[in-house]
């Protein structure tokens, strides 16, 4: 990114809402989210999260996947 923040773009199924509870938690820095598109039946969506705090990134993949997993069929 141009404003040198470490992110993170990927796919997912979890409601955004959730995605904004977990990294409240588990960042210790500020962090953003943005929506960059969504499916027709709105279950995936491709999200970019950036990290003022490169160490949130690692402290985000290790919670993701029990994240994800909550929302997965």
């Amino acid at each position: 990114m141009s404003d040198g923040r470490s992110a993170l773009r990927f796919q997912t199924m979890v409601p955004l809402n959730a995605l904004e509870t977990f990294l409240d938690k588990e960042c210790r820095a500020s962090w953003s989210l943005k929506l960059e598109g969504i499916a027709d039946d709105l279950n995936q969506k491709v999200v970019v999260i950036s990290f003022d705090d490169a160490n949130d990134i690692a402290r985000f993949k290790a919670g993701y996947k029990s994240l994800k997993a909550q929302y997965s069929s």
